[in-house]
């Protein structure tokens, strides 16, 4: 699963009586609407409250979503592919992240990759 690692399952229904994503149980209701950036993140922002934890990949899915989605419009299937990969790629980031930390005992800019020219 792409966010937390529970046996339980969650099911989608989208309806146009739906004005903002909420989940009631096992449940996700959704406007019935053309996905867009902020639908998706309110969707992240609810399955995140059902989850009733915090997660990482939630963390790094809201990253990628901002980085690599438009503001404004609709989302295509390549646009939400390359959103998921970006958010995958975001974990490894920040685990490596970590690992330098764990070792170095450091960060900040001594840590951080070096810009291009």
């Amino acid at each position: 699963a792409f966010v937390g690692a529970e046996s339980w399952s969650l099911r989608l229904h989208f309806s146009a009586l739906v004005a903002v994503p909420f989940a009631h149980g096992a449940h996700v209701f959704m406007p019935a609407t053309a996905l867009d950036r902020g639908l998706l993140l309110r969707l992240l922002a609810t399955l995140q409250k059902r989850l009733g934890r915090f997660d990482d990949k939630c963390v790094h899915a809201t990253q990628a979503f901002f980085e690599t989605l438009p503001a404004h419009g609709g989302l295509s299937l390549p646009q939400l592919d390359a959103a998921l990969s970006r958010a995958k790629q975001v974990g490894v980031e920040s685990r490596a992240f970590e690992r330098r930390l764990e070792v170095g005992g450091g960060g900040g800019a001594a840590a951080a990759p070096a810009a291009a020219a």
